[in-house]
């Protein structure tokens, strides 16, 4: 390698993600410096494919080493989340998703401090937002124990259309059987 270095971390992160060497790139990340932002530079990509595979190697990160997300802990993270969330693209929707869902079970004082804005935020994705959406918020609001939201869970309760979500068991299931386990568990 010569005396500069030429291209950017981005280009190879990028690069390593297209060639599925994905222990490279976690690896990479939790070894510090400007990685982690890299990679969340990637969320931006043009490429639904790549974007949807930095998801899941955040997810990865976040499995090995919560501590070293914890400082992305913050609304514009939690924004971003949300709007990859409404992607057309069922790879980064899902993998969005699950992201947010191992954030919110990792980082449950992070959770408190951005509980109002949490609860604006979800209940406005009950209104907006697609059927599998509301499947998703509607873990967050039984993982989170959000009771204030169980008015929007209720109207649920009665939607027939089936949802498909990133977690065991939740492929094709019912918006209102999903609306109706969270109502007994909260109760």
């Amino acid at each position: 390698m010569g005396l500069f270095s030429f291209g950017s971390k981005k280009g190879k992160m990028r690069k390593l993600i297209e060639e599925e060497r994905f222990d490279e790139v976690v690896g990479q990340v939790l070894k510090g410096g400007k990685n982690l932002q890299t990679l969340l530079e990637l969320l931006d990509d043009p490429n639904p494919g790549i974007v949807g595979d930095a998801l899941l190697l955040l997810t990865n990160v976040l499995r090995e080493s919560p501590e070293t997300l914890a400082p992305l802990m913050n609304t514009e993270t939690f924004q971003k989340l949300l709007s990859l969330m409404e992607s057309r693209n069922p790879y980064v929707r899902e993998n969005a998703m699950l992201l947010s869902y191992e954030i919110v079970k990792t980082f449950p004082e992070v959770v408190e401090k951005y509980r109002d804005w949490i609860v604006r935020a979800v209940e406005r994705g009950l209104e907006e937002g697609g059927k599998d959406q509301k499947g998703f918020l509607l873990l967050v609001i039984e993982e989170l124990e959000l009771r204030e939201l169980v008015p929007k869970v209720e109207e649920l309760v009665n939607v027939e259309d089936k949802v498909i979500l990133p977690f065991e068991g939740r492929k094709w299931v019912k918006l209102g059987d999903i609306a109706r386990e969270v109502l007994e568990r909260l109760s």
